[in-house]
């Protein structure tokens, strides 16, 4: 019976998932009592435990084995003089079976059902087994896969009619699972609408006039009204240094609009800069997703800076993207944070510039707008 249960095991732990979602690993621990027939007053409250491998199929299903094992205390002695009282009672189950997630297209934890058939070890005696359960996972942190919550389950092991005693055992549970479940996945938000107007400007309260507080916002393509002070770029070494990121739509490599001045101003600059040969221009993505997602998006966020630049005359022969995915957040936070989902722009230049050595560890692009880090 082990050796059936740990053949079982492996099998679907070497499967490829049909969803390519990762394996999820569950772990039960509870009490136990006989329900039904003689065997509710002939055994007493017990407990055990499971350990169950699953395989995602999409979002609400997947196929799972488990192994575990029950122990019951001993209860009263039989109404039948004739029937000896019954010891502890113990059984090794060994089930492959698929669990339900009502939910689970919009949230990674939540209520499931799950519904199994095997084998029950006795003794000496192998049994047909049938189990199933209902809970609710809670997760513990959005920073990891770990789930927690409460469950019930009911389990039966069949007696053949030739027995001695041919009563089915029916054992009801009620204990807490621990799981390492589906990791977090971005979700994407609705455009905005076509129409929509940038926010008003903040208003200063330090009572000194200043030619920001009385210019108006850019316009939709990113224009810096006449009048008003514009973007600044400047070559530092062997990078550009601006006084803003660019912007980009959460969980989309889409540019915003109030960004589109200072694309443009970077092309002037690179343009206007005979000496530049070669800018990267290398992506980040904020911290939300896992690694390859987010690799892939500073990848095309990249590439539509590099779009946009083209668009405003700059050579594309000269530009060379870059994704470096999360690995290098400028603001350590797990919230979608706007200076995490940028571009910087490093350039090759056909002599040297004297300077200062910049430190390894300052940022690519510097964010200097006033009032800001």
């Amino acid at each position: 019976m082990r050796n059936k249960t740990a053949l079982i095991l492996a099998a679907l732990a070497w499967a490829k998932p049909a969803a390519a979602d990762e394996a999820r690993f569950h772990a039960t621990a509870g009490a136990a009592h006989a329900v039904g027939g003689t065997q509710q007053s002939e055994f007493g409250t017990g407990g055990g435990g499971s350990g169950t491998i699953e395989l995602a199929v999409g979002n609400v299903m997947g196929v799972q084995a488990s192994a575990g094992a029950l122990v019951l205390s001993a209860g009263s002695a039989p109404s039948d003089a004739s029937v000896a009282k019954q010891s502890t009672g113990s059984a090794f189950l060994g089930t492959v079976g698929v669990r339900f997630r009502p939910l689970g297209a919009s949230r990674v934890a939540g209520p499931w059902i799950d519904a199994n058939g095997g084998v029950a070890q006795t003794g000496d005696l192998s049994r047909l087994a049938v189990d199933a359960h209902v809970g609710w996972d809670f997760r513990v942190s959005d920073k990891t896969r770990w789930d927690v919550g409460p469950f019930i389950g009911f389990t039966q092991i069949m007696q053949p009619d030739v027995a001695f005693r041919p009563d089915d055992a029916h054992i009801a549970w009620a204990g807490i699972q621990l799981s390492l479940g589906a990791s977090e996945k971005p979700r994407a938000l609705p455009p905005p609408p076509r129409d929509m107007q940038p926010p008003p400007p903040v208003q200063e309260t330090d009572g000194v006039a200043e030619v920001e507080d009385l210019c108006p916002p850019v316009d939709a393509d990113g224009e810096v009204p006449e009048g008003c002070p514009g973007h600044v770029v400047k070559l530092e070494n062997d990078r550009l240094v601006l006084d803003d990121v660019i912007h980009f739509e959460f969980n989309s490599p889409k540019i915003r609009r109030q960004s589109r001045g200072l694309v443009r101003k970077v092309a002037q600059f690179i343009n206007e800069t005979p000496d530049i040969t070669d800018v990267s221009i290398e992506g980040h993505a904020d911290a939300r997703g896992t690694e390859e997602y987010n690799q892939k998006l500073s990848e095309e966020r990249a590439a539509s800076t590099r779009a946009m630049l083209v668009e405003f005359g700059s050579d594309e022969s000269r530009l060379h993207i870059v994704g470096h995915g999360k690995s290098q957040l400028k603001i350590v936070t797990m919230l979608p944070e706007a200076r995490n989902r940028r571009v910087e722009f490093i350039v090759v230049r056909t002599h040297e510039v004297a300077g200062p050595p910049v430190a390894p560890s300052s940022p690519r692009v510097a964010s200097g707008k006033r009032g800001q880090p």
